[in-house]
């Protein structure tokens, strides 16, 4: 497929744009997380579902939006994929919020989310680059927690719908 020059100059602006610079530079350039460092982060509970959330300094959105947002993505997920446990499973994993793209072993080393069971951690970036609202990869973690979404992601289309990633 050919690009005209119009299109690519068109698309290099749009990618080096003010507005878009920064969250293409993380996700180019993404964070060395220390996964010892993010346990250690104070952790608050959200009110409904009590799980346990730790908010990386520098991350954009309060403390409170954060937990309510969690909650509430966990209420969606768990009626879109009919769980009757509560939070039981989910509840097991410290969630650490950070502010961008992060080094992993996935995704050519540029991940937005992560499930580590080893050590009981959910990762996830407050934002996501080209992916709306805040926190928009945790249900895709939670399909991980609940065994629903195979570690390959050889069936993510069917999870699709209920994760929106």
């Amino acid at each position: 497929m050919r690009i005209g020059i119009p299109a690519l100059i068109f698309l290099l602006l749009t990618v080096t744009g003010c507005a878009n610079f920064g969250r293409f530079g993380q996700v180019m350039t993404p964070a060395e997380l220390s996964k010892d460092d993010l346990l250690k982060l104070p952790v608050e509970k959200t009110p409904e579902y009590g799980f346990r959330v730790a908010v990386e300094p520098g991350v954009p959105g309060t403390k409170q939006v954060i937990l309510g947002n969690v909650d509430a993505q966990f209420t969606q997920f768990s009626e879109c994929f009919h769980i009757k446990d509560g939070g039981e499973e989910a509840r097991r994993y410290s969630i650490a919020v950070v502010n961008g793209s992060f080094r992993c072993d996935y995704h050519h080393g540029r991940c937005n989310g992560e499930y580590d069971s080893d050590y009981g951690l959910i990762i996830v970036g407050y934002q996501a680059f080209n992916r709306k609202g805040i926190l928009p990869v945790l249900k895709h973690e939670w399909a991980h927690v609940y065994g629903i979404l195979r570690n390959d992601h050889k069936n993510l289309k069917d999870v699709r719908q209920c994760t929106r990633y």
